[in-house]
């Protein structure tokens, strides 16, 4: 079952739709750019998606540092309660 609305995500991650806000773009474009392999990584958390916020942080970076490789999605490492 999915968390209730306005339940915090876990503690260095953003739920979707915090995300698409961070990164001013909709939910759809984050859809988008995760069925491509592009943008910030995304992991599955109690049935919704989750971005690390150290993930959105790299995309930023490598979008204003011509230097920095475009970032490809990759899963984050969501530490899983015993």
């Amino acid at each position: 079952m999915p968390p209730k609305a306005g339940t915090p995500a876990p503690a260095g991650f953003m739920w979707i739709e915090d995300a698409a806000k961070e990164l001013g773009v909709q939910v759809s474009t984050l859809h988008k750019w995760r069925y491509r392999g592009i943008g910030p990584a995304a992991a599955l958390h109690a049935g919704r998606l989750i971005y690390a916020k150290s993930g959105i942080r790299r995309y930023w970076d490598s979008l204003a540092n011509p230097e920095v490789k475009p970032v490809r999605a990759q899963r984050p490492h969501v530490r899983r309660a015993a």
